[in-house]
């Protein structure tokens, strides 16, 4: 089975470097033990250092089985070769050799600058593309969250009749990307004006504010999307 592990660049301590999420890395391996306890094994096995081999952040509004903050782990690809060779299984060095398949790849892709002031240019670009990606994370996190507790408050809270396009459409477990959100809105709003209903307004990271319609309306609409899907 080929490895594919998603490799995205981060910031550690003003570098930009490659990583990958620790609980691909253990889904990868097959490991039985618990990706929290395996993880700080691994760590405290391969000597790793935090901010030099390792990003440890907490994950927002996300609590682990046992009620604390859970926190994620990124790892570099030369502490992604040392877990996988200590892993002592055939496995293992698959994923090393994949990582080193990276790092070869990365090297080839790097420009060859000698000019001092354009190697920092771009040096700089490729920092505020590893900043716009990380923050497009943390935005996409944040707008998954307030979804999930939209549908919560519509649950616990029957009086609620106005909801987002994708709030509603996670409520009643249809699966909608953007694009289709946006294309079934403009129909909602339409029928909201032509029905003198009111067009509310919701904050939402990645957008800034998104429109809610009455449940009625979405209850038209949506269903033909739902049909569809399935």
């Amino acid at each position: 089975m080929t490895v594919s592990i998603p490799i995205a660049q981060r910031e550690i301590v003003g570098e930009i470097v490659q990583t990958f999420d620790g609980r691909d890395l253990h889904a990868d391996l097959g490991v039985s033990k618990d990706y929290t306890n395996w993880v700080k094994a691994q760590i405290k096995r391969a000597r790793l250092v935090e901010d030099k081999d390792y990003v440890k952040f907490a994950q927002k509004g996300e609590l682990s089985t046992t009620g604390q903050t859970r926190h994620e782990y990124h790892f570099t690809l030369e502490a992604g070769k040392h877990i996988g060779m200590m892993s002592g299984t055939a496995r293992g060095s698959e994923v090393r050799e994949y990582f080193l398949a990276c790092e070869r790849q990365a090297k080839a892709a790097m420009p060859i600058v000698k000019d001092p002031q354009i190697a920092a240019v771009i040096f700089t670009l490729t920092r505020l593309d590893a900043v716009e990606q990380e923050q497009k994370r943390q935005a996409d996190e944040l707008a998954r969250l307030a979804e999930n507790m939209a549908v919560i408050e519509a649950r616990t809270q029957p009086e609620n009749k106005h909801f987002t396009v994708m709030g509603y459409a996670n409520l009643i477990s249809i699966p909608m990307d953007n694009r289709t959100a946006a294309n079934l809105g403009r129909r909602c709003a339409a029928l909201s004006r032509q029905r003198g209903l009111v067009i509310g307004d919701v904050s939402d990271p990645r957008f800034g504010n998104v429109h809610s319609y009455h449940e009625s309306v979405l209850q038209e609409v949506l269903p033909g999307i739902q049909k569809k899907a399935a």
